[in-house]
């Protein structure tokens, strides 16, 4: 890459994302931003050994399977020094559903809580338990295939049973209501922005009944509305508050640390007449460009990679350096 030979002084990040993601976040205003600030783009041929391609000071990447993270490792081997955002083994935690939320209850932060679910491993199992409508029924494996986002709200018993068009594993989720507000909180490094966006309509008793009846018991997220849920009950999420900067601060930073990710975005949503908030879902590596000013955003997280890189380069030489002394 004759390119990149003349300019040495460029820190040069390598990414390997699906065609999607690469239209929507390796935008031409990103880049050229990012170059002005010394951070180069270097697409990643995935056909290809890492270690034939680059050179990369760093990698970020959104690709799964044996194949891409044995690339990675064979990478990491051969360039100790270059930073890999993130590590397969972190990231795999965050497609199932429950054991991404796994690190919740220890970190130990009052007003904090996880919602009620149940893991099915067999149809017998939706028929034995005794269960609280209505219910959020969600595949086990959040891995971003289309099924991962099969999900539907079950109103009923029958429902549960005969009508859901989804087989196990899967995750049963205790509704609640929340103001049809879910507080979205991403975190790119150290930085941290919480933004308000419409979620599932609350559902009154009444409303539940009537949509028992209409729609056989359960109805797909896809199809579900704030007109058919609340009707002339539904209310505006005006009303609904932010949540405290320096909480939403404390639980990322806690999330960061637990999970061992740089990128990734949390959900959660402050459940109808109750204190606290709940985390319903983790996501890794969403979409910043839908934040705004992305770019400087995103630019700002590449340069403390940089610098953290150096510092630990500087680090490892002054113990070098300390050991030819003693």
């Amino acid at each position: 890459m004759p390119e990149l030979e003349e300019k040495t002084n460029l820190f040069l990040v390598g990414y390997a994302l699906p065609s999607r993601k690469i239209e929507a976040f390796m935008v031409e205003s990103f880049i050229t931003y990012a170059k002005q600030q010394g951070i180069q783009f270097i697409p990643i041929d995935i056909s290809k050994p890492l270690n034939d391609q680059g050179p990369f000071d760093c990698i970020i990447h959104k690709l799964y399977g044996q194949e891409w993270d044995l690339n990675l490792q064979n990478f990491s081997i051969n360039h100790p020094n270059a930073t890999i955002i993130d590590p397969p083994s972190s990231i795999q935690r965050l497609h199932d559903r429950v054991s991404m939320l796994d690190p919740i209850p220890s970190l130990n932060i009052p007003q904090l809580k996880i919602p009620t679910q149940i893991v099915i491993q067999d149809v017998e199992s939706l028929k034995s338990n005794d269960f609280r409508f209505p219910l959020m029924v969600k595949p086990l494996l959040a891995d971003g295939s289309a099924n991962a986002h099969n999900m539907s709200l079950v109103f009923n018993q029958e429902g549960l049973t005969n009508k859901l068009e989804l087989d196990p594993p899967m995750v049963l989720q205790q509704f609640v209501n929340h103001g049809g507000v879910v507080f979205k909180v991403y975190v790119a490094g150290e930085y941290v922005k919480c933004v308000k966006r419409s979620s599932l309509p609350d559902v009154s008793k009444e409303s539940m009944e009537k949509l028992a009846v209409e729609s056989g018991g359960v109805m797909s997220f896809s199809k579900i509305s704030s007109a058919v849920i609340s009707g002339d009950e539904g209310g505006s999420n005006e009303s609904v508050e932010m949540p405290d900067p320096v909480f939403i601060d404390e639980v990322a930073r806690g999330l960061r640390l637990a999970l061992g990710l740089h990128l990734f975005n949390f959900d959660m949503i402050k459940a109808d007449k109750e204190d606290g908030y709940l985390v319903v879902d983790i996501n890794y590596f969403p979409g910043y460009e839908k934040l705004p000013s992305y770019e400087s955003v995103m630019t700002e997280f590449f340069l403390n990679v940089k610098k953290s890189q150096e510092l630990k380069m500087v680090t490892m030489e002054l113990v070098k350096d300390d050991g030819l002394h003693d």
